[in-house]
């Protein structure tokens, strides 16, 4: 790789920014928190070797190869980061959020709440997004989090799981009435019952999503990666959710899978 004098990669970094600046603005119209892009192109990709009269190369700031212009590097950029396309972040770079309201772990007003409902079948995590929100690899990542807290003994593989989007209504639709386990179904039909209603489902998600549901990114996601699932398979179903609140910068990674 060619050496760069610090001058010429500070120009080539502001130039950088300014492409950066003008996709966030894009991105934001559908992702208002959005605070960060993807770029596959490190910074001495903004350098460009130009051969001049009268016969030696020049160094120019301008956008990296492959791009006729840069509308079209910005379009690939917002793509990327509405995309999440990008490698995954390390597990190390998410960690559970613990929901401390008294210092005790999973003792905050979400987990207290939860103990009021022993006959859940339902399993839940919250996992923090440290290192940004990038999408679909963000969202396997949480999940990956989540199952070595909520499946401790039982195996698996997460990164081969297989995640849909979907949206924040279809989340919290009313019991399918054609067999199909949902979120909702899953919460108040357990196979041995649990007598929970309606009003007990929104008052957990109430505090689950303290600020609202609207800006929900939600995956729903296959199960056929861990034997924590396997009961469920039998006649129930399974449920694999994660759920990122841009408003709190974490997800929700709700599991279910029951036999009678």
């Amino acid at each position: 790789m060619p050496k760069y004098s610090e001058q010429d990669l500070k120009y080539a970094a502001e130039f950088r920014e300014g492409i950066h600046k003008e996709a966030l603005a894009i991105i934001r119209k559908t992702r208002p928190h959005a605070s960060d892009v993807i770029d596959r192109h490190p910074v001495e990709d903004y350098f460009q070797e130009s051969w001049e009269y009268p016969g030696r190369w020049y160094t120019v700031v301008a956008i990296p190869y492959g791009y006729k212009s840069c509308g079209e590097l910005v379009d690939a950029i917002v793509k990327d980061t509405l995309c999440g396309n990008v490698p995954e972040a390390e597990p190390q770079q998410m960690r559970e959020l613990e929901d401390v309201s008294d210092g005790e772990p999973r003792k905050g007003p979400f987990f207290q709440l939860l103990e009021r409902y022993p006959d859940l079948a339902v399993a839940y995590s919250i996992v923090k997004c440290e290192d940004g929100y990038y999408g679909y690899g963000s969202h396997r990542t949480a999940l990956k989090a989540a199952f070595r807290e909520l499946c401790k003994g039982w195996q698996g593989e997460p990164e081969k799981a297989e995640g849909q989007k979907i949206s924040a209504e279809e989340l919290f639709s009313p019991a399918a009435q054609d067999g199909k386990l949902n979120y909702r179904r899953a919460f108040l039909d357990p196979p041995h019952g649990n007598g929970y209603t309606d009003r007990d489902f929104d008052l957990v998600n109430g505090a689950l999503f303290p600020n609202g549901t609207d800006m929900l990114e939600v995956y729903e996601w296959t199960t056929d990666w861990s034997e924590y699932f396997d009961d469920g398979r039998e006649w129930w179903g399974t449920l694999c959710i994660t759920a990122y609140d841009p408003s709190l910068e974490r997800f929700a990674v709700i599991m279910a899978s029951e036999t009678d």
